[in-house]
């Protein structure tokens, strides 16, 4: 083929149609600009040697895009080119292996060099010989005679193909493999720093700060002489350490967890996306954490912020916001508050999962109420912490009740940690509860019994339980609203909002409100007395906390009523996979409260919870629960060698196995923003230019996801009869639920199918 002479110019790494193209070069400079900008900000994360082994890959992972064929893909504007191999391969062959080993550089360091250039993009080698790899250096020796080296400051480079021990095409690196761990921290990085430079954003936050001095400064505007509690002190002086923590509600376990952060970049980790949703909004509104360094990370984190712009009436600059979001995504903040999913799906060892993971080597994490994990999750917490432990990063598990089976799975699986020698109480507010134990089903009329003008929170296990309730006492109580996880998400967040407004101790307003578990974490709420059905002793303290929150007893009355069902079980409990919490656990727990009447301080909970949640009788009640956890980390082991797809990562983390639909009253009484929506999303209406096009299409995706519920994949009835078939809506993937489940903006959606005439005719 021939081919001109080339010019720095003309050796193109990437083609953006009409808006231009970017030079090998000129890339390459921007991830060197990158490359600086990490190391200036956070030095400590690579050794010395490190930093230059991650510069050296920065200067050559892209070095094999002058290749003939890539040159005229790009020119000629193809997707492919016939005989074309994945650039990083030929970029490996002008690393100048002998150089570098002149400049002190080890075997394992020149492997795990070889191997991040040459699988920094995800591609299937599988097919390619050796032969056509030779063939294709040979040809790369041509282009590598006119490449400007000098412009990148590489010496010039002859293309070979390097020794074995170095890089064998087709073989991946395992753990047992002495560079897989100098492997990926150097790909990882790498992947990050491309990433930033391709989509032209900081790959970190700058300048970095410290989230303590903000959170003091915050409080002394209010208090001159304000400072740590004990607590705070305690996480202040092992900052470089890994730390376990118990505190009582309320105790400020998160500005403790922001002292124990310092000026380190951060992850906070909770188990529940509307308690996320809450920690973002404290962090931003109370300690002035902007854009720059605070991220939001959840599934549905693009309509939170949106929506959150617009309550402040700032005015969406979607360049800027998308620039913002892709910078959450790449980790790019110095402090992310996110959900487990979406960070410690690494654990799967998926492809392309080494980027989080070498992130993870410098940063510290923080989790949240880690009792509050199913078995699978907390397989995933313990095995993720190890690894980030074992790769150089730091955790704090901070929570208000902690069993000691989990303390001791933790130690089971290799977790160094440090703890205090007693959990930290407030001690202005050391009795906030006296209970009594109901040995009956929970009922509107015992309901009734405690409420006298002042604010009643009754938690079911159930939504049916929650609605049975709500449908006995309507007519009776002037006040009454209901919460769970069954409603569209707007109606979710007007509820949240009122809840939250109700429960302050302040309001004068008074009422009842029925929920379910999502009052149980997420809500900074104080009701006067609660009314709950038992699960187990960490969700029932959980509850409790919603109850005198902030306030001392001032006398022993009763003012939380636990129904344990007595000689049936409450709602939602029983001994199968069906149970909303582990049934040995219930059975324990309803066993440690036959002497629980009256008074119970802060101090017998946490005894409580030592006495009840030990390793023996978790094993004894519930073998299960542990063989679960050991199953799922030896599978997560597995994974190293057979990783699955990053979509197979997704459905087994969450556990998929419900749908999300719009009921189709509300599609009825949301026809017209539907059909906008609809229209911007399947292209029928026509935009000036992208960036308003891109504007609309996620406020479109927005205002539909707001009418959306996720339901369990059984309420859709039989070959999914139940669904009604919307063609447009089900263009752009939402499902409409037959209106048999009615759904009303006080009940939410009602859990039973009410058949009518039409119904063997679900066409809408």
């Amino acid at each position: 083929m021939e081919r001109k002479a080339k010019t720095m110019n003309s050796y193109l790494a990437k083609s953006y149609g009409e808006l231009g193209s970017e030079t090998i070069v000129g890339h390459t400079q921007n991830l060197l600009r990158q490359f600086q900008l990490f190391k200036s900000e956070y030095p400590n994360a690579l050794s010395d040697q490190d930093w230059q082994l991650l510069k050296i890959a920065c200067q050559y992972h892209d070095l094999g895009k002058m290749n003939a064929k890539f040159q005229t893909k790009l020119h000629d504007k193809h997707k492919t080119e016939d005989g074309e191999i994945p650039h990083g391969l030929l970029s490996v062959s002008l690393i100048p292996i002998n150089l570098l080993k002149q400049e002190g550089f080890s075997k394992i360091q020149l492997q795990a060099l070889c191997y991040a250039i040459a699988l920094h993009h995800n591609r299937n080698l599988d097919e390619i010989t050796d032969k056509q790899y030779q063939r294709e250096i040979e040809l790369l020796k041509r282009e590598a005679t006119d490449f400007p080296f000098t412009e990148l400051g590489l010496p010039e480079s002859v293309p070979r193909k390097q020794s074995k021990q170095y890089y064998t095409l087709n073989h991946y690196l395992k753990p047992n493999d002495k560079s897989y761990l100098e492997y990926i921290l150097i790909k990882g990085l790498l992947n990050r720093i491309d990433f930033a430079a391709s989509g032209y954003y900081e790959v970190e936050s700058i300048p970095r700060i410290q989230l303590e001095k903000n959170v003091l400064e915050t409080w002394r505007k209010k208090n001159p002489n304000a400072n740590w509690n004990d607590l705070q002190e305690w996480t202040g002086q092992y900052q470089d350490k890994n730390i376990v923590v118990t505190g009582q509600t309320g105790l400020g376990k998160t500005e403790a967890a922001l002292r124990w952060l310092g000026n380190d970049k951060g992850f906070f980790l909770l188990p529940l996306r509307s308690a996320i949703n809450a920690i973002f909004q404290r962090f931003s509104d109370n300690y002035q954490l902007d854009s720059e360094h605070l991220a939001l990370l959840h599934s549905d984190m693009i309509s939170f912020l949106i929506d959150n712009e617009s309550k402040h009436h700032q005015k969406i600059q979607m360049r800027e916001f998308v620039r913002l979001v892709n910078e959450s995504r790449q980790l790019s903040k110095q402090l992310t508050v996110a959900t487990l999913d979406q960070l410690f799906n690494f654990v799967y060892h998926y492809q392309g999962y080494e980027p989080k993971l070498a992130t993870l080597s410098y940063s510290k994490v923080v989790i949240d109420e880690i009792q509050m994990y199913s078995p699978s999750l907390l397989a995933y917490i313990l095995y993720g912490l190890r690894l980030v432990q074992d790769y150089g990063g730091h955790f704090e598990v901070m929570t208000a009740t902690l069993a000691p089976f989990i303390v001791e799975l933790m130690g089971k699986y290799g977790l160094k940690f440090i703890q205090p020698e007693q959990p930290f109480f407030n001690q202005n507010l050391l009795q906030r509860h006296s209970v009594r134990v109901e040995h009956q089903q929970v009922s509107a009329k015992e309901i009734l019994k405690h409420y006298h003008s002042n604010k009643v929170l009754v938690v079911c296990n159930t939504i049916s339980k929650a609605e049975e309730l709500y449908d006995d006492l309507k007519g009776t109580v002037k006040n009454l609203n209901l919460i769970h996880s069954r409603f569209i998400h707007q109606d979710r967040l007007n509820l949240e909002n009122k809840i939250c407004e109700f429960g302050k101790t302040a309001s004068d307003e008074t009422g009842i409100w029925i929920g379910t578990q999502v009052v149980e974490a997420s809500l900074d709420i104080d009701f006067d007395v609660l009314v709950t059905e038992l699960s187990e002793l960490n969700g029932l303290f959980q509850r409790m906390g919603r109850c005198y929150r902030k306030r001392q007893l001032e006398d022993n009355k009763y003012n939380v009523y636990v129904f344990d069902g007595g000689n049936e079980n409450p709602s939602g409990i029983g001994n199968g996979e069906t149970s909303v919490v582990d049934y040995g656990m219930y059975c324990l727990t309803k066993q440690s409260l036959n002497n629980v009447d009256g008074p119970l301080s802060e101090k017998q909970k946490i005894c409580l919870i030592n006495n009840t949640y030990t390793m023996e009788n978790i094993q004894r009640v519930s073998p299960n629960y542990v063989n679960e956890i050991d199953n799922t980390i030896n599978y997560l082991k597995a994974t190293v060698k057979i990783p699955p797809t990053k979509a197979e990562v997704t459905q087994r983390f969450r556990a998929i196995n419900s749908i999300t639909v719009i009921p189709e009253q509300v599609v009825e009484e949301n026809s017209d923003l539907i059909d906008s929506s609809v229209r911007i999303l399947n292209g029928e209406k026509k935009f000036n230019n992208a960036d308003e096009r891109r504007k609309c299409r996620i406020l479109a995706k927005m205002r539909l996801n707001q009418l959306t519920l996720s339901i369990p994949l059984w309420m859709t009835g039989e070959a999914n009869r139940h669904l009604v078939y919307n063609d447009k809506l089900e263009q752009c993937g939402y499902h409409v639920l037959n209106k048999g489940y009615s759904y009303s903006h006080d009940r939410g959606l009602s859990t039973s199918y009410v058949k009518d005439d039409n119904d063997s005719e679900n066409v809408f």
